[in-house]
């Protein structure tokens, strides 16, 4: 019965799905991307067959159920792929095939090798994506500022959530700090001695001491002192050991990645660890702690938990141990990323350009996993709009707000639709690219527009009007995106005396495809020049200076802009003085 379903492509044997009751435990077949297989599926006839995937494929015969998208028993092959619909086809991945007849349900992989990128580059892609976005989200709720730290992916998520930790816990830490070092927690404890200070009890212990030796007008007397040489004491001792031992460990790995990144961020982390080891040493080494001995049984401590600094100090230690159980919830639409090529690499390309923006300076506001105020991060959707803004470490003069929009569709299509917050149509079928940064003056007002493209394709076919090729959609970017703003509001107005009209409200337009890893020459980090641009953008390589150089100097075509408004400013001022 299972014979029935396998794959065929010309010239190629022949590939047999193995099918088995234990889906994780399945044999799957593997074949290369953009061959040109056909998946036959003959028998059963009472059969459905689910598949990882088919809403990649144009086909009537695909149907829908509860179980999700199916297949059932059928003479004609189903198409893989097929060079003549370049658009709907199977992407590199792995995809799970269900076959349920009413006697059974069985399970059956395939996997397809990718082209483009090398099987280590989608998994540097897949683990870059998670820990980027975590680390994102961790450094926008961590730094007052909202700054980016632009070395996360290189940490684990164990040490960014304990850094977000001792971030936002330093303030307490080093006032406990100070407190439990100069008054500890204490108990009074008994001890004997001879003394002339007949104030001092006698008990049984002294009479015995005193019939067996005796010194002259002395007394073996009780006595009572203050001493630190606590149970309590003695975990806060381990607790802090625990503490150092994880701030030390982060602190050799920061220095690891300070030597392969240049980043601001690297050194300000660096400082928080420096600061906590320099204190915990100090109080392990300097004051009354160095003697006592440290304690692991917990119960020891009971006491102590009613004084609020060996509280903290318990939770700190608690949390740092246990960042794991913090670990963030991603929604399924990211598992889904991790098996769709083109998908993953679009939302690692939107992600690059969130990295390359805070490189020059643009800091987060809102949108995305910026708006999140728990660790469950959610999908990136169409329509999603990340709000940035300049800093004071911007190389830039003039102050300049961002939309930078995912997937989101440029709905008018004619010009007096537009509104403010929706400021662009278009006149051609393409109004609906990638990644669309949108750029406001320091009054919300919209300017100009940058458009970027992800192309998991060779140039060569990006770089074509024939079907499957991208010239016709790029060049529509370019030229048949319009807006009457700036010059439609009262502010810009005035400036229509100087007849300035921009062809459009598209600065430039950038398409980011990921090079031919098996072609040396594909692989350079540049800025291919054409009428759009061609940015090469691959996991393997660390920093993108082509994109960076693209989005600065489309950057610097806005400055100019604003430098013009400056002259014309200066021009009506001249000549209203004239006239007075």
């Amino acid at each position: 019965m299972q014979d029935n379903i396998f794959l065929e492509e010309k010239g190629q044997p022949k590939k047999q799905f193995l099918f088995s009751d234990d889906e994780l435990n399945s044999s799957y077949l593997t074949i290369n991307e953009n061959s040109e297989w056909s998946l036959f599926f003959k028998e059963p006839s009472n059969g459905k067959l689910y598949m990882d995937g088919l809403d990649l494929l144009l086909d009537e015969r695909i149907n829908h159920d509860d179980g999700g998208l199916f297949i059932q028993a059928s003479d004609r092959p189903y198409y893989i792929y097929d060079h003549r619909q370049n658009d709907k086809k199977y992407l590199p991945g792995l995809y799970r095939l269900k076959l349920v007849t009413p006697e059974a349900i069985k399970y059956s992989w395939l996997k397809i090798v990718p082209k483009f990128l090398s099987e280590g580059s989608l998994e540097l892609m897949r683990q870059d994506v998670e820990n980027t976005v975590k680390g994102l989200a961790r450094s926008f709720r961590a730094n007052v500022n909202g700054s980016l730290s632009n070395y996360s992916a290189f940490l684990p998520f164990e040490e960014l959530q304990a850094l977000s930790v001792l971030n936002e816990n330093y303030k307490k830490f080093n006032s406990n700090s100070y407190f439990i070092s100069q008054l500890p927690r204490v108990k009074t404890t008994p001890y004997y001695a001879w003394s002339r200070n007949v104030k001092h009890s006698i008990d049984n212990r002294s009479v015995i001491k005193m019939s067996m030796q005796k010194r002259n007008n002395a007394l073996y007397l009780k006595n009572y002192k203050l001493t630190a040489n606590t149970s309590e004491n003695g975990v806060l001792k381990r607790e802090l050991i625990d503490i150092l031992n994880i701030v030390n460990h982060i602190q050799s790995n920061l220095l690891n990645i300070a030597g392969k990144v240049n980043s601001s961020s690297i050194q300000e982390d660096l400082d928080l660890v420096n600061r906590y080891r320099l204190k915990i040493n100090y109080i392990l080494s300097n004051t009354w702690l160095k003697d006592v001995k440290a304690v692991y049984d917990i119960g020891g401590a009971a006491n102590a938990y009613l004084d609020h600094r060996y509280i903290f100090f318990r939770d700190l230690q608690w949390k740092l141990l246990h960042v794991s159980n913090f670990q963030p919830r991603f929604e399924r639409q990211y598992q889904y990323y991790w098996h769709r090529t083109d998908l993953l690499y679009e939302i690692w390309g939107y992600i690059k350009v969130l990295e390359a923006l805070n490189n020059l300076g643009f800091k987060p506001q809102r949108g995305w996993i910026y708006d999140n105020k728990n660790l469950d991060f959610s999908g990136l959707k169409s329509g999603t709009c990340v709000y940035m803004c300049c800093t004071k470490d911007s190389k830039f003069k003039y102050h300049m707000n961002l939309k930078v929009k995912y997937d989101s569709v440029i709905r008018p299509n004619e010009a007096n639709k537009v509104t403010p917050s929706d400021p662009l149509w278009y006149s051609s079928s393409h109004n609906r690219p990638d990644i669309r940064i949108e750029i406001y003056d320091q009054d919300m007002i919209f300017q100009n527009a940058i458009i970027l493209d992800t192309k998991y394709r060779r140039l060569k076919d990006i770089n074509s009007f024939k079907k499957g090729g991208a010239l016709e959609q790029l060049n529509s970017y370019h030229d048949q995106i319009f807006s009457p703003y700036p010059f439609e509001t009262a502010k810009y107005r005035k400036y229509k005396i100087f007849h300035y009209k921009a062809t459009n409200s598209i600065l430039d337009v950038g398409a980011l495809y990921p090079g031919d890893y098996r072609n040396v020459s594909d692989q350079s980090d540049i800025l291919k020049a054409g009428r759009a641009k061609y940015i090469v953008l691959n996991p393997k390589i660390l920093r993108s200076d082509a994109l960076m150089s693209f989005l600065r100097d489309c950057f610097e075509k806005q400055e100019q802009l604003f430098e013009r408004f400056e002259k014309w400013d200066k021009f009506l001022k001249q000549g209203i003085e004239e006239k007075g």
